[in-house]
């Protein structure tokens, strides 16, 4: 049973790379995805897993670069309200240029920032809004790689021991998704998670849903 049950492996990982890969590019998936009207551009097997750790970990506040649609902003804002977090519990969303869309967008919980992610005055501003050591970050504005190395240096210091620092859409450059696109968050994960031991890839995490948008990319502090 367990020879044949190993010989399935192969098809069951060519199975869900092709439908990974499918379900990407099709134009009628996570691209047009909204939450409460806003567009929020994620895989909603991903926004299962973000639901799951932030209810577990409970942090003080949660910081997303990379803003879009302002619908991740509103979806963890939810969350929070769901949890019945306190008051002081905020969403600090950054992006370099802030889109109508965002602006609209009204909760009390989720609080803006113009201006690109590393830059001193942008993380001046964050550090204003969250205390160190005791939050939730998720990376997603530019995926190049060298400035998604910059991001993991800033933000790694607002990371509560237990929870999470995500680099979103390490599935691209061809692992498994837009291949040749030429930029790869995975390569900037690679090279942290050798560089700094208090982050691990938790990548149990994503496994038993077969795949995620941010696979390697849910790096969890240890220490």
């Amino acid at each position: 049973m367990l020879a044949r049950l190993l010989s399935f492996a192969p098809l069951q990982r060519l199975t869900i790379r092709a439908f990974h890969t499918l379900w990407y590019n099709a134009e009628t998936t996570w691209k047009r995805n909204t939450f409460a009207g806003h567009r929020i551009l994620q895989c909603p097997l991903d926004l299962q897993l973000y639901q799951e750790v932030i209810c577990r970990v409970r942090p003080d506040f949660i910081v997303q670069t990379g803003v879009a649609g302002g619908g991740s902003l509103l979806y963890f804002a939810t969350l929070f309200d769901l949890l019945e977090a306190p008051e002081s519990a905020v969403v600090i969303g950054v992006d370099t240029a802030l889109t109508e869309e965002a602006r609209r967008l009204r909760h009390r919980r989720v609080r803006m920032i113009e201006g690109n992610s590393v830059d001193s005055t942008t993380l001046k501003a964050v550090r204003a809004l969250a205390p160190l050591d005791s939050g939730f970050v998720s990376l997603d504005s530019s995926h190049a790689t060298a400035h998604v190395a910059a991001e993991l240096l800033a933000y790694r210091d607002f990371v509560r021991v237990g929870s999470f620092l995500v680099v979103e859409d390490t599935n691209i450059n061809g692992h498994p998704v837009a291949p040749g696109c030429g930029e790869d968050p995975l390569r900037a994960v690679a090279a942290f998670l050798k560089s700094d031991d208090r982050f691990v890839s938790d990548d149990e995490l994503w496994r038993r849903n077969l795949f995620s948008f941010h696979q390697g990319g849910w790096l969890r502090r240890v220490k």
